[in-house]
C-alpha cells in the first residue's frame, strides 16, 4: 500500500491555466484523511509551491528548486537546503552571459535577472515570485544560488548542453524541465535525492511511494518510487526514458485519474 505520494506541479498537477481541478483537491483531501503523506516536488520556489500546497491543504514538507530545498509547510522549517557556491554560481552565470542566454538566478524565494523584460514580468506574475533587476548578474550576485536557469531557443539547446558538458563545471549538476532550459543546482540536488530524504524521514520504503511527473527533471523521483507514472503530456525527453504512461494529460485531470486508479 502506498504511504507517500509525490506530485510535480507544472504540466502535472495543474492545467495549462495554472489551476487544480476540484476533483483533484477532493481526492487529495480524502487521501490525507486516510493518513497518506502528500508532497509536491517542483522546480518552483517555496513561496510559489506553497500556494498550491495551501490549495490542497498539504501540511507536510514539499520539495522545491528541483530538490535543492525541502521545507515543512506546517511550520516553514527547513529540512534540507543545498546551494551552489558563489564561485560556481558565477561560473555558470558567466557561461550563460558569454553565450548570450537568458539567465535567471533563484535564491531564498527571489528571482534575480539582468534586465526588466516581459518574460521576467510574466514569469513573476504566473509563479507569484518577486524578482529584482540587478544588472550584470555575474558582477552583482553576492551569494550562492539555490538554482540557476539558462534559457535558449529549442533548436540551440543541444549545442548549449554539449558546451556545458565539455566545460565540465565542477560542483554543479543540471536537469531540464522544458526543452528550452538548463536548470543548475548543487551536486546531488534532484527530486530523487529529495524524495529519498523524505522517505527516510518518515521511514517509508520506496516500494510504498507513488510519484507522478511530466518532465525530464521528474525522472529521478518516478524511477525511485515503487510506482512512477508519467503524464500523457510528458515531454519527449522523459518519454525516451520512461514508458509507464497515464491515459490522461494535465488538462484532463490526469492526477485525479491516477490517484483514483491506485486508491
Amino acid at each position: 500500500m502506498f504511504k507517500l505520494v509525490t506530485i510535480d506541479i507544472d504540466g502535472t498537477l495543474i492545467d495549462d491555466n495554472l489551476e487544480v481541478s476540484k476533483r483533484t483537491v477532493e481526492k487529495i483531501k480524502e487521501l490525507r484523511n486516510r493518513g497518506i503523506i502528500i508532497t509536491l516536488a517542483t522546480g518552483r520556489t517555496y513561496k510559489s509551491a506553497k500556494e498550491y500546497a495551501d490549495i490542497l491543504n498539504i501540511k507536510d514538507p514539499i520539495i522545491c528548486y528541483n530538490g535543492a530545498l525541502i521545507k515543512d509547510t506546517s511550520n516553514d522549517q527547513i529540512i534540507y537546503d543545498s546551494r551552489l557556491s558563489l564561485d560556481v554560481s558565477k561560473e555558470i552565470i558567466k557561461f550563460g552571459e558569454k553565450e548570450n542566454l537568458y539567465v535567471k538566478v533563484y535564491t531564498d524565494d527571489k528571482l534575480y535577472v539582468e534586465k526588466d523584460i516581459e518574460e521576467a514580468r510574466e514569469f513573476s506574475k504566473n509563479h507569484k515570485i518577486d524578482y529584482e533587476v540587478i544588472g550584470k548578474l555575474s558582477e552583482n550576485i553576492n551569494k550562492g544560488a539555490q538554482m540557476i536557469i539558462l534559457r535558449a531557443d529549442e533548436d540551440e539547446i543541444g549545442k548549449i548542453r554539449e558546451k556545458v558538458d565539455n566545460k565540465n563545471i565542477k560542483d554543479a549538476i543540471y536537469t531540464m524541465s522544458t526543452p528550452k532550459s538548463l536548470e543548475f543546482g548543487a551536486p546531488k540536488v534532484d527530486k530523487r535525492n529529495a524524495l529519498k530524504i523524505l522517505a527516510e524521514k518518515y521511514n517509508i520504503d520506496r516500494k510504498n511511494i507513488l510519484a507522478i511527473g511530466n518532465s525530464l527533471n521528474d525522472l529521478g523521483m518516478i524511477d525511485y518510487a515503487g510506482v512512477g507514472i508519467a503524464m500523457r503530456n510528458a515531454d519527449k525527453m522523459l518519454l525516451e526514458k520512461w514508458d509507464n504512461l497515464s491515459k490522461y494529460d494535465n488538462n484532463e485531470e490526469g492526477v485525479y485519474h491516477i490517484l483514483n486508479e491506485y486508491f
